[in-house]
């Protein structure tokens, strides 16, 4: 009698043990599904470019435009001079030539015999003019045609144009000339003034400086 019922009850304990695992199979199921779609998110989010990024531009930084160099300035020449009766430009008379030299960074290049008493020179710098130094001072500047002038005179003016202008301009003969005559205006100094010289119908020639230099007739005596 035992033999049967030990063998009944083992069947039914099999039939219990095959019934149970296809449940638990069946509750895994979502949960497996789950895990997998949680896996593809980072993928999906690390593709995607953050906005703020996709919206930055390239640059923020201003453009400051770069002006254009004047043709003068990038020749290292200063800009159109006026001859005056206290100098031309930077060059003033009375200055050292060595302090001329050093102000404009530049040598200044002899004209002619370079005579430590009395010589002449130009400067690259300082177009239109050549200056009379003595005894290392610069004393005196003989301009070029067209180099602007206090006076608002020029080489091709008359001496009737000078005596409108400057009714007190003071008239003598020239030394060469017959016809001719040297025009003088002086400064508010004694020791300076502008003198021009015209030949009977036209000015040919100006300069400018201190005395007795500017009323030499020769550059140098």
């Amino acid at each position: 009698m035992r033999t049967p019922i030990v063998m009944m009850m083992m069947l039914v304990s099999s039939l219990a043990a095959c019934s149970r695992p296809a449940a638990t199979v069946q509750a895994d199921a979502p949960e497996q599904t789950s895990s997998a779609a949680s896996a593809h998110v980072p993928a999906t989010t690390a593709a995607s470019p953050p906005a703020e990024t996709a919206g930055t531009p390239a640059s923020t930084t201003p453009v400051t435009p770069v002006a254009d160099t004047p043709a003068g300035a990038s020749a290292g020449r200063i800009a159109r001079p006026v001859l005056s009766a206290q100098g031309y430009g930077p060059v003033r008379f009375g200055d050292k030539l060595s302090a001329v030299e050093q102000k404009l960074e530049e040598k200044s290049v002899p004209l002619g015999e370079n005579d430590p008493a009395c010589s002449s020179v130009r400067f690259n710098q300082v177009p239109g003019a050549r200056f009379m130094v003595e005894k290392g001072i610069v004393t005196r500047a003989d301009a070029d045609a067209g180099t602007p002038n206090e006076l608002g005179l020029a080489v091709g003016d008359t001496l009737a144009q000078a005596k409108k202008k400057y009714p007190a301009i003071e008239v003598g003969p020239h030394k060469y000339l017959p016809a001719g005559h040297y025009l003088s205006v002086r400064s508010d100094s004694p020791k300076a003034a502008i003198i021009m010289e015209e030949d009977g119908k036209h000015i040919t020639k100006i300069r400018a400086g201190l005395e007795p230099a500017v009323s030499y007739v020769e550059v140098c005596l």
